[in-house]
């Protein structure tokens, strides 16, 4: 992965809403609840700009028109190799997640980022890996669940739950962008 979850969270924002301010952004996480299920607070806002600015995926620019007091607020903007670089992030970030993972979530919260092909290509490999995986675990539960204890037992079903559940939604994104 490219990105962290902050990181990626601000792409997909500044990719939606070019020429943002980072107390804008830092509205916008608040207001969208990123910080509740995500886990992106303040910090996180204002370190990760910073962080991609470094990496050349965001550029800053001083924003000279402003009317009021205060200091000039900076607005960022995604590079091309930003652009190309959170696409690549979400690709496969959708091919090789785990149930349960935040960074799925952000990734699906911003999959209008992506074309309809790459979403259908990325979803058919989700579901590939998703099976496979509810394949190995549902084996080794069988193989062990005489000799766990019911807490461990409980832990392997909700996890092949979990499993079944998100290869219901692959199959959902399938139907959707099948075109």
């Amino acid at each position: 992965m490219i990105f962290s979850n902050a990181e990626l969270m601000l792409m997909q924002l500044i990719s939606e809403s070019p020429n943002r301010t980072g107390y804008e952004i830092n509205n916008w996480v608040k207001k969208l609840g990123y910080n509740r299920w995500a886990g992106v607070g303040k910090t996180s806002v204002y370190n990760g700009l910073n962080k991609l600015i470094k990496k050349e995926f965001v550029i800053a620019q001083i924003n000279i028109n402003k009317i009021g007091k205060g200091p000039l607020p900076t607005c960022y903007n995604i590079t091309e190799s930003g652009r190309d670089a959170i696409k690549q992030d979400m690709l496969e970030t959708i091919k090789t997640a785990r149930e349960r993972d935040q960074r799925f979530d952000l990734t699906v919260s911003a999959i209008h980022l992506l074309q309809n092909v790459e979403i259908f290509e990325a979803f058919s490999l989700r579901k590939t890996f998703l099976r496979e995986e509810y394949n190995r675990l549902s084996a080794d539960y069988e193989k062990q669940k005489n000799c766990i204890p019911d807490g461990g037992k409980l832990l392997y079903e909700r996890m092949l739950m979990s499993l079944e559940n998100d290869l219901k939604f692959a199959e959902l994104i399938l139907k959707r962008y099948n075109k």
